[in-house]
């Protein structure tokens, strides 16, 4: 945002400059213009008073007059001058033959760029060997057209603009320019400074950790950021409030019901009924994984580790391969990033892997196969597991947490709800995909 910011200033200073320079010529232009027609119109209305009176070398003696110094005047030697060639005198004059061979005057020669057309002329002195510099002149033929005349004014003002207006005006916006960049650039540091401490604030919170707040430094700058920080940190205090609520109701409804599943558990085996004993020691089961959650949901930045993420599942894995013999199903790890590590609680992490594999185990028939692979890919590691078992009609996840909950205690959904909330507690992706036949459920976890 910031360096679209930059380059419109600089865009702006650019503009800004290029029109006051060309609004300067402009004006100055004109003016000088006019200003230089009308002393050019009057000094020929009084050369050719001289050329009245004086038949012959009225106009000669006039412009040598006039260029020459006044206490040699009265010598009046009817020539060019080389000397006062050079001279960038304001007013310049030439009286030249008809083919254009000068006969007195302060140019050295009949400008290269000019005809001998009666009318307004601009050519550059440096063309007419006398000193450069921007020239408007008119032409006029005299002495029954005998010679021609040229009377001119040096524009100096586009000179003077050319030597110290344009210069300053460069030097000035490039000033600017450089004021511009180094004060956007000082507060684009600032902005970012503190939208990182922002962002650093969300990936904390993100990560678990719900007591982070934006610190109070950054609340004191009295400007919108400071503002936007005061609210992110009023609605995190609620967040954090809301949650402990939560969590306590939740961890006491866990609780009561794991003692009541317990004392009926008790029950159901004491009066041989097996089937019940095994519901029973499924919802314990279910009430453990509850507790776990509430107990780390509960705790605020609860203990995250760098861990490897292979070594969890190959220990879930091991829980596990004795079930997967025991009802014919192959079970396949494919480990191929085994130092590939990621944040998290390696206990939460290997109870989800398990979770997966439970569920994957329930629904492939025997002689089916399944797959747990961690993998690296680009700044993930994903974690997959693979069934070859009936699969699902959706790749929908919430639709198959619903289904789960119209089903039997200890279902697919159930086991499902876990995983995907302890893939939130860690910050990963959960996706599922149906592969005809069987299941894909990736948990793709940020590389630290």
């Amino acid at each position: 945002m910031f360096r679209r910011v930059l380059f419109l200033n600089l865009v702006l200073t650019f503009g800004l400059a290029g029109a006051a320079v060309a609004v300067a010529f402009f004006a100055v232009g004109k003016a000088v213009e006019a200003s230089a027609r009308a002393d050019i119109e009057a000094e020929i209305r009084i050369l050719d008073q001289h050329g009245e009176l004086q038949q012959g070398f009225g106009y000669a003696n006039a412009i040598d007059f006039r260029i020459l110094p006044e206490e040699d005047a009265k010598n009046l030697d009817l020539n060019v001058r080389p000397e006062l060639a050079a001279t960038p005198s304001l007013s310049v004059y030439l009286l030249a033959r008809s083919d254009m061979s000068p006969v007195v005057g302060n140019l050295a020669k009949w400008p290269d760029s000019v005809s001998d057309e009666t009318g307004w002329t601009r050519f550059d002195g440096a063309d007419a060997g006398a000193a450069p510099g921007a020239i408007i002149a008119k032409v006029k033929t005299v002495h029954n057209q005998r010679f021609t005349l040229i009377v001119g004014r040096r524009l100096a003002a586009y000179d003077a603009l050319y030597k110290s207006f344009l210069p300053v005006m460069i030097g000035l916006t490039l000033a600017l320019a450089f004021a511009s960049f180094f004060l956007t650039d000082r507060i684009a540091r600032r902005f970012r400074t503190r939208v990182s401490a922002f962002n650093s604030v969300f990936r904390d919170v993100r990560s678990g950790s719900v007591d982070t707040r934006i610190a109070a430094s950054m609340l004191q700058e009295g400007d919108e950021l400071a503002a936007l920080g005061s609210e992110i940190n009023t609605a995190l205090d609620e967040i954090a409030r809301l949650m402990t609520g939560l969590d306590a109701v939740s961890q006491t409804a866990a609780h009561e019901l794991n003692k009541e599943a317990a004392r009926l558990r008790k029950l159901a085996y004491e009066a041989g009924e097996e089937e019940l004993t095994a519901g029973a020691d499924a919802l314990l089961s279910l009430l453990r994984e509850i507790l776990e959650l509430a107990r780390i949901n509960s705790t605020p930045g609860f203990s995250m580790r760098r861990i490897a993420l292979a070594e969890s599942a190959q220990e879930a894995a091991d829980l596990y391969r004795e079930a997967f013999e025991a009802k014919g199903v192959t079970l396949k790890v494919e480990l191929t990033a085994p130092e590939a590590a990621v944040l998290g609680r390696a206990t939460l992490i290997t109870s989800m892997i398990a979770n997966l594999l439970d569920n994957a185990l329930k629904h492939t028939p025997e002689h089916g196969q399944v797959t747990l692979c961690v993998e690296r890919r680009t700044n993930q590691v994903v974690l997959s597991v693979i069934d070859t078992g009936n699969g699902t009609d959706t790749d929908d996840i919430g639709e198959l947490i619903r289904r789960g909950a119209r089903g039997p205690v200890g279902g697919y959904g159930f086991g499902l709800r876990f995983v995907q909330a302890v893939a939130i507690r860690h910050g990963a992706r959960l996706t599922i995909k149906h592969n005809h036949p069987g299941l894909s459920v990736a948990i793709a976890f940020p590389v630290i």
